[in-house]
């Protein structure tokens, strides 16, 4: 794993240290009310050490993710804010990461995002300025450079913990690799589902030395309706879900309580195998089961939260005042 000066963040520490991490998701809400933020991370008070927040995931228009995240820094809570490419420029983007970071937040996972055709907005203009791999470079320039990506300098670069997203259901461990070469420090998968597949997966990212030089957190979904799932397997690519999950929740008496039977199965099969960091779990509008599924999993209890004390950093090229 890439050794940086001194960890930035709680969720880096404790990667650093060696902890098997735990981290859930919300999302923010269609409103303007951040009690609705505070409400929806007090499920997972006490059993994840960080809190991802989503950005207008499924295209669909909210609080933005940064705003959510800044909340939740305020309350107390450790922030993962999801920064995707397809509703701002390099400018927006860039913008943003120097506003979060000057309010508390460190954690910062890159993503291309959802284009506004699927969402509630379905004649927005795309923004195709920056992938996530261009992303992912600028972000690393602001922090490590001081400079933003046209190389204008900073007055003082944003001191961020920065992640990327891979999906080893369809795609290959080289092109995670790429995004660590662009800069991700820690990558959080998509949903695993097919637990032997993701295992290869695995091999072929330790293999390429993967998780040397990152954190692979593995996603898990919890699932609780055969409905739900089969919505999923339909019009989320690359979701994953296979035959025997449907089946299991078809034929439980409880689909419910076997999603979360499934969910913690999975985490416990995920914690054995050599090179996974930790778990995200995932929900749809469910984050209250989260706990059921850290407890159950016995990966209770969480350690304390202890957020570094960082020393500002100057650029190394004076600024000229506006």
């Amino acid at each position: 794993m890439t050794r940086d000066p001194a960890p930035v963040s709680h969720l880096q520490s404790l990667l650093r240290a060696g902890a098997f991490v735990v981290t859930g998701e919300i999302a923010p809400p269609k409103g303007a009310s951040s009690d609705l933020v505070v409400r929806s991370a007090r499920h997972l008070n006490g059993f994840v050490d960080a809190i991802n927040v989503t950005d207008n995931q499924r295209g669909l228009a909210r609080m933005s993710s940064w705003g959510a995240g800044i909340i939740l820094e305020q309350h107390g809570y450790e922030a993962v804010v999801q920064m995707s490419c397809q509703h701002r420029n390099r400018i927006a983007l860039q913008s943003d990461v120097l506003s979060m970071a000057s309010l508390g937040v460190r954690n910062i996972l890159a993503l291309l995002g959802d284009p506004p055709k699927l969402g509630d907005h379905p004649d927005a203009r795309n923004v195709p300025d920056f992938n996530s791999f261009k992303l992912l470079e600028a972000l690393r320039t602001m922090r490590d450079e001081a400079t933003f990506s046209s190389g204008t300098p900073l007055r003082e670069p944003p001191q961020v913990f920065v992640g990327a997203v891979a999906n080893p259901n369809i795609e290959s461990p080289d092109r995670t690799l790429r995004k660590i070469e662009h800069g991700a420090q820690f990558i959080q998968t998509q949903p695993v589902f097919d637990v032997a597949r993701f295992e290869c997966w695995m091999k072929d990212a330790q293999s390429l030395g993967i998780t040397e030089r990152s954190s692979v957190l593995a996603g898990v979904m919890l699932v609780r309706s055969v409905e739900s799932a089969l919505y999923m397997r339909e019009h989320v690519n690359g979701i994953g879900i296979t035959d025997q999950v449907i089946a299991r929740l078809r034929n439980a008496p409880d689909p419910a309580g076997e999603g979360i039977k499934l969910a913690i199965e999975t985490v416990r099969i995920l914690r054995s195998i050599p090179g996974v960091a930790g778990v995200h779990l995932m929900t749809i509008n469910w984050s209250k089961a989260i706990p059921h599924v850290v407890e159950g999993a016995e990966l209770l209890p969480r350690p304390d939260r202890s957020k570094p004390v960082l020393t500002p950093k100057k650029s190394r090229s004076r600024v000229e005042e506006d």
